[in-house]
């Protein structure tokens, strides 16, 4: 997960020689970021094989991207980590060769192999592959096609609709139609789903490629599909509500909890009010989409528990939803929006707008409040100490980390993570907040509903320069 506290496109062809750190110039976290990925491929040896396969890809990535380097550098760091048995790295590879060199440098005897690699496919459809995928994909039998078609639409969401349209005609030549169907669903231009249905030849099979896909157009905004046959007034209201939801969910930036809010408990109106109230923040410039989730999180679960009939509702089942944070491992969705608030909360003093430390916020949890001393006691320090004795503290580390981030101190941060022992928790911490940082530069780790379809599993994009 990209935990946070405070937390239309070319075919051009990309250059074959260097991975350009574009847009980065004036960007103040550029060194952190790469001090950071640096010290993550150099450190990852130190542990277990087992843990060092945690490790790498992200770090790979960044120093791919904001260091430049050539794509033949770029893909034998990738081969290594992949060889190495690093988690994602195989798909950090794959979207380098095919970059380089399309499908057929992919090398693959069975597109199984693609399953979860969503950077890959990516890239392969990026290099103008399409016909060469589909007809490897068309060639399985039925029951070992649906993970792998799965991942084309979230793949390109963010393509112009003349070129998802072009690729649904090749999905559809290949009799591929749920793909096809999801690149008509997802089209910007309204009349891309109208015209999809009136040109389609097996029209029984309608009705259930509309279900499968009623939802989509939420990945770029738009109202649902009008369901067939389609339902009484009441459940259309209910539907209508459930998508603005789901629009939400695929503007955030990162993660989102919302809809598993309303799979457990079936409360759609409060988590309605809260959708709309962070795309209202998202309009209002306040959330960005490349961004960071704090702000999301913190207008969703406010609005929402203000809206709930009863609010311990909200904390209860935010309480049972498991999510994992790179740099604490796996907690609940309300644990971590307890460090938001608290980090929302000590902000003013950290960047120095308040001289007096804050009381504490009536929001955090039972649980967290006992956790308040100690984030105020070290944000005071962080003004006075020397940070060497926290370093080595499995506790107070990351909440020196996390505070030094909301201070804005990238340069104390920096030195400060690249001395935390033991290595394990210098590396997740390293990784956490080099990700972090990106998405306050060129924010090469965002990729468009990202919240909604990729539930925290990173891509690795290497687009044509715009």
């Amino acid at each position: 997960m990209r935990f946070l506290p405070a937390l239309a496109l070319g075919f051009s062809v990309l250059s074959t020689t260097t991975v350009h750190a574009e847009g980065t110039a004036a960007c103040a976290a550029e060194a952190a970021i790469l001090a950071f990925s640096d010290a993550v491929l150099a450190d990852r040896e130190k542990l277990p094989r087992l843990k060092a396969r945690g490790f790498g890809a992200e770090a790979g990535y960044l120093k791919i991207r904001y260091g430049g380097l050539s794509m033949d550098d770029a893909a034998t760091l990738a081969h290594g980590l992949r060889d190495a048995g690093v988690r994602d790295a195989i798909d950090l590879a794959g979207a380098i060769d095919a970059t380089r060199g399309g499908y057929d440098a992919l090398k693959v005897s069975d597109p199984v192999e693609f399953n979860g690699l969503i950077s890959t496919l990516r890239a392969i459809l990026q290099a103008g592959d399409e016909e060469k995928l589909f007809t490897a994909i068309a060639g399985l039998p039925p029951e070992r096609r649906t993970s792998l078609l799965g991942s084309i639409v979230p793949a390109v969401v963010d393509w112009p609709d003349e070129e998802k349209a072009k690729l649904a005609a090749s999905a559809g030549r290949h009799k591929l139609f749920y793909v096809q169907a999801g690149l008509a669903a997802t089209q910007r231009d309204p009349n891309a789903w109208p015209v999809f249905v009136a040109g389609f030849a097996d029209q029984s099979m309608i009705p259930d490629l509309t279900r499968m896909w009623s939802w989509a157009p939420a990945l770029v905004g738009r109202p649902a599909l009008p369901r067939i046959p389609l339902p009484d007034a009441g459940m259309q209201a209910q539907q209508k509500s459930l998508h603005t939801v789901t629009v939400a969910a695929a503007q955030e930036p990162e993660r989102d909890f919302l809809m598993t809010y309303v799979n457990q408990t079936g409360s759609i109106p409060p988590a309605e009010k809260a959708a709309q109230a962070v795309m209202a923040d998202i309009e209002a410039g306040r959330i960005k989409s490349g961004g960071l989730l704090n702000t999301a999180w913190l207008t969703a679960y406010r609005v929402l528990r203000e809206n709930e009939a009863d609010p311990t509702v909200v904390d209860g089942t935010l309480e049972s939803i498991d999510v994992h944070m790179r740099a604490v491992g796996d907690v609940s969705v309300r644990d971590v929006i307890d460090r938001v608030i608290a980090i929302d909360t000590l902000t003013p003093y950290l960047t120095g707008k308040s001289a007096d430390l804050p009381d504490m916020p009536k929001d955090i949890s039972a649980k967290f409040q006992g956790k308040w001393p100690l984030w105020t006691e070290l944000a005071a320090l962080l003004k006075s100490s020397p940070l060497a004795p926290f370093a080595k503290d499995e506790v107070k580390a990351p909440i020196v980390a996390e505070l030094l981030f909301a201070a804005g101190d990238i340069a104390r941060l920096a030195d400060f993570v690249l001395t935390v022992e033991p290595p394990e928790m210098k590396l997740a911490l390293a990784t956490d907040f080099a990700m972090r940082l990106d998405r306050t530069c060129a924010s090469y780790t965002h990729h468009p509903a990202e919240a909604l379809m990729l539930s925290g599993q990173p891509i690795f994009r290497f687009d044509p320069a715009k």
